[in-house]
């Protein structure tokens, strides 16, 4: 039987040494605790089904330095929609 062991899985390491910023962010912590949550989140750029997040949630301040970690950390943002809700969170009025 094979299982993942998340001490060793960059992804959730990552997302653990920068939980408090993903927090103070505006990132909810039932998404940045849950790697199902979070993969949803990156992907559509939204937590629609579950606890309804979006960036609108969130200060332009808070999604441009969220942007700004998503983008130190997701060299490629190919199909990230969560960094274009971002951008287009920064860009609104």
């Amino acid at each position: 039987m094979t299982f993942r062991q998340h001490n060793k899985d960059g992804e959730a390491t990552w997302r653990k040494n920068n939980r408090d910023e993903l927090l103070n962010n505006g990132m909810p912590d039932s998404v940045v605790d849950d790697e199902r949550r979070w993969t949803y989140v990156l992907l559509h750029g939204d937590d629609e089904f579950a606890n309804g997040w979006d960036p609108s949630w969130i200060t332009k301040e808070q999604a441009e330095s969220l942007l700004m970690l998503l983008r130190s950390h997701y060299a490629n943002p190919f199909g990230l929609d969560l960094i274009g809700a971002l951008q287009r969170r920064t860009n609104a009025e």
